[in-house]
């Protein structure tokens, strides 16, 4: 990453999948300024992180986004900081020790979110940023519940994967992710909660989130089935 500035204010954001990461740069006006996105194979985060850090001389903040779908949502009134582990195995039997396991606490919703990441990818990025924020890639989409009325679905569209928040105004429904192929696939999820949850297709609210790199557009047919399907543009911070 090679760009020059000097007496400015801006932020670097990582994101961390399980098959790579990415590091961008904005600025005080949160344009984006630069990004490169490696592998986890062929890339050294260490020294990726380092020569970022070696080209500008500070960041007025750094937040870690992990990409993952060990994740859990339990109402906050069971939640027990020492037995977080022991919730997230409920529905992820499979966690080793490699696993790092947060939460976050969304009071409007008075749910704890629940979730795990490779520890040894966290402990890097902390050797370097031992201040970092660490989220979640469906923190934005849980804080947007905060001003949700009515029935709402809220799609979160990445390679291959959806991501599904269902609510009636700020009591959360449904939150998971399902797999996808087409935009039909896409459709049919959609289908299948409102019929399970029992919402109103004439009512229902419709937010779809689309990552820069998804190409498809299941709002085209969703527009046929219901009369409001709002798009929009991911914060930089997810």
């Amino acid at each position: 990453m090679h760009i020059n500035l000097t007496d400015k204010s801006y932020s670097l954001s990582i994101r961390m999948s399980p098959d790579g990461f990415s590091l961008s740069v904005y600025s005080e006006d949160n344009d984006l300024l630069s990004s490169e996105r490696h592998s986890i194979h062929n890339a050294d985060l260490t020294q990726c992180l380092g020569s970022v850090c070696a080209s500008l001389p500070g960041f007025e903040s750094v937040s870690l986004v992990v990409i993952t779908d060990t994740y859990t949502l339990i109402p906050a009134i069971l939640f027990d900081a020492d037995r977080a582990k022991d919730f997230l195995q409920l529905q992820h039997p499979v966690l080793t020790e490699a696993s790092q396991v947060f939460h976050t606490y969304y009071q409007h919703a008075g749910s704890m979110l629940i979730y795990a990441f490779d520890k040894q990818a966290i402990k890097t990025v902390q050797s370097v940023f031992p201040q970092i924020s660490i989220q979640h890639h469906l923190h934005q989409l849980l804080e947007a519940n905060l001003d949700t009325t009515g029935e709402h679905i809220s799609l979160w569209l990445r390679s291959g994967k959806v991501d599904c928040l269902a609510s009636r105004g700020n009591s959360i429904q449904l939150l998971n992710s399902y797999p996808f192929q087409t935009e039909e696939d896409i459709v049919y999820h959609v289908l299948n909660m409102l019929h399970h949850l029992h919402f109103k297709h004439e009512t229902i609210q419709i937010t779809i989130y689309r990552e820069t790199d998804i190409s498809i557009q299941p709002e085209n047919i969703m527009r046929n089935y219901f009369p409001s399907v709002n798009l929009k543009n991911i914060p930089k911070d997810i």
